[in-house]
């Protein structure tokens, strides 16, 4: 009985074997990783006209991986049909956003020029956000601010706004521009 397996199991390897070559020959060699398009230089800024949600997918069907406040700045990478693929500066998983809930971020909107940080300007926080010590995600976080900290925004410096403190002593930090929006409230 064991002879009659024998060239039965030959064959299949066989089988097996010739399948795997036809099947791998005419397909096209991976793409050199270097060939792939740098996404920071596709990056474009964007801020959300309403409050969104970031889906995992391009469509309502997908999950809610977030929620965006109004006047949110973005980082669109992409789109998808009616989609914006969207990343964090905080390390949040990427997502998607409905193009009819965001526009294009006008540069001098949102950014502090250098003439309006020569002294404190006055901020608030839309959104729960850690205070970094330096302008990146590399940074430690200082301390988390929750939503509706009043800030003196003292320096801008790519895309992150450095907070001075109120209490003496104490350093300085940095926290993303997205997550605080001017104030007149003193």
């Amino acid at each position: 009985m064991t002879r009659n397996l024998m060239p039965i199991t030959l064959r299949f390897f066989v089988s097996a074997i010739l399948l795997t070559t036809i099947a791998c020959k005419g397909k096209e060699p991976v793409a050199d990783i270097r060939s792939l398009p740098d996404l920071n230089q596709q990056a474009r800024p964007y801020v959300a006209i309403e409050n969104t949600k970031v889906r995992a997918g391009p469509g309502p069907q997908f999950r809610v991986l977030a929620e965006i406040p109004r006047d949110a700045q973005l980082t669109a990478v992409g789109r998808d049909g009616e989609w914006v693929l969207i990343v964090s500066k905080k390390g949040n998983q990427p997502g998607f956003v409905a193009m009819a809930s965001v526009r294009a971020a006008n540069s001098s909107a949102r950014n502090l020029s250098r003439a309006e940080t020569k002294g404190p300007n006055k901020y608030q926080t839309v959104a729960d956000t850690p205070l970094r010590s330096g302008p990146g995600l590399q940074y430690p976080v200082v301390t988390d601010l929750t939503k509706g900290t009043r800030i003196n925004v003292v320096d801008q410096e790519n895309g992150w706004l450095r907070v001075e403190p109120k209490q003496e002593g104490r350093k300085p930090g940095y926290i993303d521009a997205s997550y605080a929006r001017p104030t007149e409230i003193e």
